[in-house]
């Protein structure tokens, strides 16, 4: 059975051992952990994870344009060496919780359109990933590259096209990340990508089609989990889900998308257990 776990980011800028103590609450034994190593104590985050029994299954980056520079494709090399920095820095911050993989996006977020050519913009996000490999080689901890929809992102949108870009980049230390979300809109058979990424699929995200927990939308889980079995499937499956409302890029709304959370939470688990237990 996979590690069932829930990325943190979703409750917003509560204390994270508060936010851990949800996600154990509701029945998870996974997190995946903000990717934000300025912000975060290693040891403060090992205490935490400690005291609720949760494993880290990764690191969830943040590479939201223009309010940072983490951005792989960007024209200007000073902002595509910061997004390195920053990758690096998040294996770094992955290797000392014990994280064994952190997620990037090939591109800035919600970046819809090159600033250079397309062509450019790939070969500029792949030596900048090629580099990170080598540390991610270093220290034992690897990348996910993850597709976003087209109203999120321009470079990598499916499966097909990630799976591409592992090919450019050319390193085992790198793979890929399936959103059921994101595939949703974007892939023609989810489970038929599931079986195309085979042994290079290692994380998995999932929410119902409206991104709320699962059950809430019309999204069928029982293929893409027969896919997973099919391909001996070891990584975890990660909850991502936000309370409905305006602006995907903030789950917090107001006071009530706690409480909403810890109830998608709850139903979600269920069906995971259901389909993947």
């Amino acid at each position: 059975m996979p590690r069932f776990g829930v990325c943190a980011w979703i409750y917003g800028d509560a204390p994270l051992e508060e936010t851990l103590a949800r996600i154990a609450d509701a029945g998870y034994d996974g997190v995946e952990i903000p990717g934000e190593p300025g912000v975060f104590d290693p040891g403060a985050v090992r205490r935490a994870l400690t005291q609720t029994g949760l494993t880290p299954v990764g690191l969830t980056a943040s590479c939201t344009v223009p309010a940072t520079r983490r951005d792989l494709a960007h024209p200007d090399p000073g902002i595509r060496a910061d997004a390195v920095e920053y990758l690096v820095a998040c294996l770094r911050f992955a290797a000392e919780i014990g994280a064994p993989l952190t997620q990037m996006l090939p591109s800035g977020e919600p970046r819809l359109r090159p600033l250079a050519s397309v062509a450019e913009e790939w070969a500029w996000s792949v030596a900048g990933m090629q580099v990170a490999a080598r540390e991610a080689e270093r220290l034992g901890v690897r990348i996910c590259v993850e597709p976003l929809n087209r109203y999120e992102a321009y470079l990598v949108t499916n499966l097909e096209t990630s799976l591409a870009y592992l090919d450019a980049v050319g390193s085992p230390w790198v793979g890929t990340t399936l959103d059921l979300f994101h595939a949703n809109l974007e892939e023609p058979d989810p489970a038929g990508s599931i079986r195309m990424a085979g042994a290079r699929l290692w994380h998995v995200h999932v929410a119902d089609t409206n991104r709320q927990g699962l059950g809430r939308g019309h999204l069928d889980l029982g293929p893409p989990a027969d896919a997973l079995r099919a391909i001996r499937y070891a990584g975890a499956v990660v909850l991502e889900v936000t309370p409905p409302g305006p602006d995907p890029f903030c789950s917090i709304k107001d006071g009530a998308s706690p409480g909403i959370l810890d109830q998608y939470l709850r139903e979600s688990i269920v069906h995971l257990r259901q389909h993947l237990g």
